[in-house]
């Protein structure tokens, strides 16, 4: 599943101007996957990078203001997968076909920015294994991380 991702996100991404916001709570095991992959890409690509925490909906003007054509965001969410699945979540299935703890701000928030911002918005969801009170991911989701990053490296290799 992770390389039909790549696929699509090459394909969505070619020539157009994107940023990554990561999504979650880093002290709630898998739930901070997006956290980890921003940690992962500082330094190491060219386009702008968001650790949004818990709180996504503070970053919508940071959006608006980089210009930016297509904005990524990568979180858990359950979507009855194997743990450390990757799939592209479509962002209007949020409210009833996924579960995360960020699906109603992160649902409204991309609403309330259509009007202002003609963008594409795109949801890289991570199947959790584990949300306890840790601040490591389980190894399926950690694995699945680190393949993304190399993703997103390859890609900022093409684009630049």
């Amino acid at each position: 599943m992770l390389e039909e991702v790549s696929g699509l996100l090459k394909k969505r991404l070619k020539g157009k101007r994107f940023g990554l916001i990561g999504v979650g709570n880093s002290f709630r095991m898998d739930d901070g996957a997006g956290p980890r992959l921003i940690e992962l890409l500082a330094g190491k690509v060219s386009f702008p990078l968001v650790d949004a925490s818990e709180v996504p909906e503070n970053y919508s003007s940071w959006i608006i203001k980089k210009a930016l054509d297509v904005v990524i965001f990568v979180d858990a969410v359950g979507f009855d997968g194997e743990p450390g699945e990757v799939r592209f979540i479509p962002i209007d299935d949020l409210m009833v076909s996924a579960s995360s703890t960020h699906r109603l701000s992160l649902h409204f928030m991309i609403k309330y920015m259509k009007q202002q911002w003609s963008g594409e918005a795109i949801l890289i969801g991570i199947q959790p294994a584990r949300t306890d009170l840790e601040n490591e991911l389980s190894p399926a989701v950690g694995e699945s991380v680190k393949r993304l990053a190399k993703i997103f490296i390859e890609i900022d290799s093409r684009v630049r």
